[in-house]
């Protein structure tokens, strides 16, 4: 493989964001990203290393975040450590919760500190759902939410450089709300007499959308604003323009702890099978999981084993299992398939509670470890062991 890199005309290497979810999740994607510089790939026509794409600058996203109303700053606790936020942080602790866009109880990595810390008595959490999820059955108060149908929003894609413009095409349903305006009435009894939480979602996009960007030159102004998906056009200078103080790629690099690439460790725990939590393929990590004929389609929550592994365990198809490490244990129906190597499992998607064979999910065997920079989960970094259920 390295020769044949080595003596490509424009080696071109394409990178997912899932090389991250390890302890040397970092280092991992600095080195790779290093190689097309070593045989002077980027400086060739379709050559060089796509990492992903990010449509964020598209719009002036410090309007809507609004730091600047805050009178001193706050902490800000990482979502991968939300089981210790909720049960080990003191001085304050964390006495009230509000979730909306996500599903923590079932997505957030050691499921079983998160659910520790969501029966506690004296937490006040609210939840803004569309559906009863795991972290819904755990609030103190649940507030309906709205759909895409029922409210405006501006859309950046993941995975390509389209935005999209889009207004509501029916009133909210019942008593439902969308984020924009439950902020907005939060403000108001709260005291915030900002004119700012008095916009319409409206008036807050057409705001965004009269501050010019240079990522949405150029792009078909007439399409985007009749609601149509448009692509941004990349700034000519986007091939050689290179984010560092020096302008240059820098492979040596003395401001960081390690100034050159090199191998770090994974994390390794005592047990013989490496866990692959990947994405399934009827779900988007726990959404549309309220969906009976996408969860028909899977058929069960299941764990792939390799052929050679499970006979050695004398295990089966179909056979019930529970795989187990530090954290805790989750049940499985076992899928036995050579898709799979040996020393490794696969669990495809994240179930919901009411849905799964036993009481946990997946991430009951996730660890809250962060990689090496960033602060990102290292959800592929986990090692379990697997019994008969």
């Amino acid at each position: 493989m390295a020769k044949a890199y080595g003596k490509a005309k424009r080696p071109f290497i394409r990178l997912g964001a899932g090389l991250s979810r390890y302890g040397n999740g970092a280092m991992a994607i600095r080195t790779i990203v290093c190689l097309p510089a070593l045989i002077g790939a980027y400086g060739k026509r379709g050559g060089g290393c796509f990492t992903g794409t990010s449509t964020a600058g598209a719009f002036a996203m410090n309007e809507i975040l609004r730091e600047d109303f805050m009178e001193k700053k706050t902490r800000i606790i990482n979502m991968n450590r939300l089981g210790s936020a909720l049960n080990e942080l003191k001085e304050p602790p964390v006495l009230s919760l509000y979730v909306y866009h996500s599903n923590p109880a079932a997505v957030t990595p050691d499921q079983n500190q998160v659910l520790k810390g969501l029966q506690r008595e004296d937490l006040f959490t609210v939840v803004h759902e569309r559906f009863m999820t795991d972290t819904a059955r755990y609030a103190d108060i649940v507030l309906p939410s709205t759909s895409s149908l029922e409210h405006s929003d501006l859309y950046r894609s993941y995975g390509t450089y389209c935005i999209q413009r889009a207004k509501a095409v029916i009133f909210p349903v019942g008593e439902s709300r969308s984020n924009w305006d439950v902020f907005a009435l939060l403000a108001q009894r709260m005291g915030f007499d900002e004119p700012f939480f008095r916009q319409t979602a409206d008036d807050l996009i057409d705001h965004l959308l009269s501050i010019p960007s240079i990522m949405r030159e150029g792009m078909d102004q007439e399409a985007f604003m009749i609601g149509k998906a448009v692509e941004i056009p990349l700034p000519p200078d986007a091939r050689t323009r290179f984010k560092t103080p020096s302008g240059k790629i820098e492979i040596l690099n003395p401001r960081e702890s390690h100034p050159l690439p090199g191998y770090l460790p994974p994390y390794k725990e005592d047990y013989p099978f490496r866990l692959m939590t990947s994405p399934g393929f009827y779900a988007l990590n726990s959404s549309f999981r309220e969906r009976e004929d996408l969860r028909k389609r899977e058929e069960a929550m299941l764990l792939q084993m390799n052929p050679a592994e499970a006979e050695a365990r004398g295990m089966s198809e179909g056979d019930s299992v529970i795989a187990f490490n530090q954290l805790g244990e989750v049940s499985f129906v076992l899928r036995v398939t050579p898709k799979v190597p040996s020393g490794v499992v696969v669990a495809e998607g994240v179930w919901w509670l009411n849905h799964c064979p036993g009481p946990r999910s997946i991430n009951a065997l996730t660890s809250q470890r962060l990689t090496d920079q960033g602060g990102g989960s290292t959800f592929y970094d986990n090692t379990v062991d697997v019994r008969r259920g």
